[in-house]
């Protein structure tokens, strides 16, 4: 930003609502519908005072279709140096309303995953018909091309009803599948009761914040979980700590796209994610990015999760892709 100048960057943080906006921001991504919920303020001042801490630096914008997301920078991005970041963004946590501030925050953070929750809880009957409008053989075959030692400790992430799970039992020795929502688990559950799958076990836990040592599975799947969470990258570094040296982590997401109806009925933070981004979360989490598989659904394919829509227009479904990370093995 090569027109930034010092009086315009002090005016940026002249306002305390613009203060409490950018310690908000540094805390977690929020939206403008979000930050008027928090700040009481008006959605046009809360857009004018994200401009203004925009255009000097402060924030990161993420737009997805009529949504916009925003965020404080890195304190090593920003472009007046990190020290100057660290020491003004410390001053801001004085702003008076700091406590109601932080209280708003946690109630909306906490309201999101309750929707995620109830929206898990009141599907997970119909979820099997869902994934089979965006699931693809290849997407299977792939994942477990990349498991094939009989004595791998496994990782699934975000198991849900338990799809993969009669595969990797099959290949593998050991299995825990994980997910946050219990009614999917349940649906787990009975799936490898009714197969004999003995070699796994059941947790129910966040997945950004997993309850297991460093470097405890040879490997883990994630499959459709990063467009439900708020920090996909943070997600991504947390099952790569899990996993051991030389272990590997495989990823199964929707590529980018603008079916914004996803976000509503199926509970999406982000509309897919491109090639880059991945590769990126990947590389942060010193993970090596080594495949990168796409797959479309097929025109003649055909399920249940078909909501009605005006002229009887069907839903279009965005490709899937699977992402193969290994952590370098350690030497001596």
């Amino acid at each position: 930003m090569s027109n930034l100048e010092p009086a315009a960057l002090f005016h940026s943080l002249s306002d305390r609502s613009r203060l409490r906006l950018l310690r908000l921001l540094g805390r977690e991504e929020l939206n403008v519908q979000e930050l008027v919920r928090i700040t009481g303020l008006s959605q046009s001042r809360v857009s004018r005072h994200l401009a203004v801490l925009r255009n000097q630096g402060w924030l990161d914008q993420r737009r997805e279709g009529t949504w916009s997301w925003h965020r404080a920078v890195a304190p090593e991005g920003f472009p007046f140096g990190e020290d100057l970041f660290r020491h003004l963004t410390d001053l801001a946590e004085g702003v008076a309303e700091a406590e109601a501030d932080d209280r708003l925050l946690s109630r909306i953070l906490t309201d999101r995953r309750s929707r995620a929750r109830d929206f898990f809880a009141d599907i997970a009957h119909r979820w099997d018909g869902i994934r089979q409008e965006y699931e693809h053989p290849d997407i299977r075959t792939g994942t477990l091309a990349a498991m094939v030692d009989r004595g791998l400790q496994v990782l699934d992430i975000g198991t849900g009803t338990g799809a993969m799970l009669p595969v990797f039992a099959s290949a593998v020795g050991q299995v825990v599948a994980l997910d946050n929502s219990e009614a999917m688990l349940e649906r787990a559950e009975a799936l490898c009761r009714a197969q004999g799958l003995a070699n796994v076990r059941f947790c129910n836990a966040d997945v950004a914040d997993l309850p297991f040592a460093d470097a405890s599975f040879d490997a883990c799947h994630c499959s459709m979980v990063l467009h439900h969470v708020a920090r996909p990258s943070q997600v991504v570094a947390e099952m790569a700590r899990v996993i051991r040296p030389g272990g590997v982590l495989t990823l199964t997401a929707f590529c980018r796209h603008e079916q914004r109806w996803m976000r509503d009925e199926l509970a999406h933070q982000w509309l897919g994610f491109e090639r880059a981004e991945i590769e990126g979360f990947l590389e942060s989490a010193r993970l090596r990015c080594e495949s990168w598989l796409v797959r479309g659904r097929s025109p003649a394919d055909g399920g249940e999760f078909e909501p009605a829509r005006p002229g009887g227009q069907r839903l279009e479904w965005p490709d899937v892709f699977l992402a193969t990370g290994r952590r370098e093995s350690t030497t001596n």
